[in-house]
Order: structure tokens, then C-alpha cells, then sequence
């Protein structure tokens, strides 16, 4: 392989886009931070304040992973394929598109911890409701509501580590099908990297615009409660 760095970069930025992934979904489901705080605020004053910023947190928290996996997609094609116009060329496409699915293979490499980290999710959540069915005291209840609430981050980040590897295969098994089926798009090509980029960015979009407006509805019910 002639551009044998380019291809270790590839993984490399797999591997960073992961972890980018994993600490956003941290901050949005974990306890300790803001998005999660804000949350419980609202649950003080009834149900309907914390259903909608429950869904306006929901909504936002999506738009950190996609901006990670567009940059991830774009920096894993150039890093294959080589910076600079030549690099969208015909001849060198191949290479940048074999960067994207290697920057997969990267963020499935540590596919043993994040499956690990997900399985932790059910068995503290199993914990807890023992506990209630069992009818034991408070004390035992706020340990397991404590690993319950460790329980829920550890499977949305395995959950993220999932997703975001999905999304930058998506692109390499449109070329595969491509190839097998000698299809030849017209008009908006699916084997653009660029194409598949706007994509994502344009399916994020309305969540972010609903986000934003569930969240000032929320802030104007709370201050009138």
C-alpha cells in the first residue's frame, strides 16, 4: 500500500471519532452534568415540563455525534486518499472510500469494551428492580438507583459506538452495492462522500430546530409555574 500512513490515519481518526462520540453521550446521560441536572429541575414542577425538555435534551444531543461522524467521514477520505483537489479525482477515490470504511474498523476495534459497557446497563437496571419487588429498605434502593443511573450512560455510549460505525460503513456499502449491481447514478450520486455528508447534516437539522423549540417552551412553562 503505497499510501500506508494515510490508511493508519484513517483508523486513528475512527478511533478519536469513537471516543467523541462516547464522552458527548457521557454528558448527556450522566447524572453529573448539566443536561441531565436541567432534567430533574423540570420533573419538580409536574410532568409536562419534564416530558418537554426530556425531548428538547434528546433532540440537541444528536447533533454533537453526526457533526463528529461528517468530520470523521471527511478527515478519513483525505487522509487516504491525499489532501489537496487531486484527491476527488477518479483515481483516488477508491482510496478515500477505503479510508472511510477503515476509520469503521478503528471505532469497532474496541467492540469488546462498549459491548461490555452496554451489558452493564440491564444487569443494574435487573439490580434495582429486585430491590423494589423485594420490598427492601431506602438505603439499598438509593445504591441501586445510583447503578441504575450508571446503568442507562454505559448502554447509550455502547449504543453511540454502534450508530456512529454504522454511519461511516453506510457510505462504503452504497459502493459495494454500486459495484455489484454496475450502477451507475445520475443525478445525485450516493458515492459522493459530499453527497452522504449533506445527508446526515440535513436529517440532523430538524432535530436541532425542534430541540430549540421545545426548549424555549419549556423555559417559558417553567417560569409561569
Amino acid at each position: 500500500i503505497e499510501n500506508w500512513l494515510g490508511i493508519w490515519g484513517s483508523i486513528v481518526i475512527g478511533l478519536v471519532v469513537g471516543i467523541a462520540i462516547g464522552k458527548v453521550t457521557e454528558y448527556y446521560t450522566s447524572f453529573e452534568f448539566k443536561p441531565v441536572k436541567f432534567i430533574a429541575e423540570n420533573a419538580t414542577t409536574g410532568p409536562a415540563t419534564v416530558i418537554i425538555s426530556g425531548i428538547g435534551v434528546g433532540m440537541i444531543s444528536t447533533c454533537w455525534p453526526v457533526i463528529f461522524i461528517v468530520l470523521g467521514t471527511i478527515g478519513a477520505y483525505l487522509s487516504a486518499a491525499g489532501a489537496g483537489e487531486w484527491a476527488f479525482t477518479a483515481d483516488n477515490m477508491a482510496a478515500g472510500l477505503y479510508g472511510i470504511g477503515i476509520a469503521a474498523v478503528g471505532m469497532l476495534s474496541t467492540l469488546g469494551l462498549t459491548l461490555a459497557t452496554d451489558a452493564y446497563g440491564p444487569i443494574s437496571d435487573n439490580a434495582g428492580g429486585n430491590a423494589e419487588m423485594s420490598a427492601l429498605g431506602d438505603d439499598v434502593r438509593s445504591r441501586t438507583d445510583a447503578l441504575d443511573a450508571l446503568g442507562n450512560t454505559t448502554a447509550a455510549i455502547g449504543k453511540g459506538f454502534a450508530i456512529g460505525s454504522a454511519a461511516l460503513t453506510a457510505l462504503a456499502l452504497f459502493v459495494s452495492y454500486a459495484e455489484a449491481v454496475k450502477l451507475f447514478e445520475t443525478g445525485i450520486d450516493l458515492l459522493n462522500h459530499k453527497v452522504i455528508v449533506g445527508l446526515f447534516i440535513g436529517g440532523m437539522l430538524p432535530f436541532l430546530f425542534a430541540s430549540l423549540t421545545m426548549d424555549a417552551v419549556g423555559k417559558a412553562a417553567q417560569s409561569i409555574v
